[in-house]
């Protein structure tokens, strides 16, 4: 966003890592904001919110990338608090920062909300030993479904990304739960993308980018696959109209886009 000329504001829990991003996007010429914020605790989100509103008077585009895998394991043998943590961080991390911001985005009759979904949401994809980790990040595709109709008439646009296998934190967190706890299928997939070097984390910026932009029109309550989609060939008109892009069994009954076989 900042090589585009925005201004940005940057939250994390560890001070270190906010001082090392400081750091680089201002040797970049990128006026940045940063403050240690843990997205569990409204109180956090909201004061970071008032200070982006003081310095620069408004709030044009909120990104909610803060995750969690938490709990790694059977669910009838995991930690339960870790299994809650996953929910507090991604579910509640996510709602936090929405509500923190929709107030100014309604006053100033304009906004765009971008929330992070998981690698894979749904299908095959969704691997086992991970349940709070799915749950939470598929409750924030119906969360955002759920949240764009509910500001359709603020001019506000909300939509999620699910960026792919980006290597992060979460990678090495199911790497040291080791085969035993995250099942070796899992393990195995882990391993295999971390040493190949994941998808690219540029390819989900970019997707950010374009929702927060113009070239995104009115496309809102979605959900993007940042490898898959290929934006440039949305019909959003379409995709508004329809369950494209959304989490969704589509049988031809309860929706009746498809004809009764």
């Amino acid at each position: 966003m900042g090589s585009h000329g925005a201004q940005v504001a940057i939250a994390a829990r560890t001070a270190s890592e906010l001082e090392e991003a400081r750091t680089r996007l201002e040797q970049e010429g990128i006026e940045t904001l940063t403050r240690r914020v843990d997205v569990t605790h409204f109180e956090e989100v909201r004061a970071l919110a008032d200070d982006v509103l003081r310095q620069w008077g408004r709030i044009d585009v909120l990104v909610n990338n803060a995750g969690s895998m938490g709990a790694i394991g059977r669910i009838d043998e995991c930690d339960l608090g870790e299994w809650r943590r996953a929910i507090e961080v991604n579910l509640f991390g996510t709602a936090h920062g929405c509500r923190a911001v929709l107030p100014h985005m309604r006053g100033q009759g304009s906004g765009v909300i971008v929330n992070f979904a998981g690698a894979g949401v749904g299908g095959p994809g969704v691997a086992p030993r991970v349940s709070a980790y799915a749950a939470s990040k598929a409750a924030i595709v119906q969360l955002t479904e759920s949240l764009a109709r509910e500001v359709s008439g603020d001019g506000i646009r909300v939509n999620a990304v699910s960026p792919g296998p980006v290597v992060t934190e979460m990678t090495e967190a199911v790497v040291r739960a080791g085969p035993a706890n995250a099942g070796s299928e899992l393990y195995a997939r882990t391993l295999e993308q971390r040493d190949r070097g994941g998808e690219s984390p540029e390819l989900a910026a970019a997707l950010v980018v374009w929702l927060a932009s113009d070239e995104s029109g009115a496309l809102t309550g979605k959900l993007l696959s940042a490898k898959w989609d290929k934006v440039a060939s949305l019909d959003v008109e379409v995709a508004n109209r329809s369950s494209l892009y959304a989490l969704r069994r589509i049988d031809g009954v309860l929706f009746g886009e498809l004809p009764r076989g």
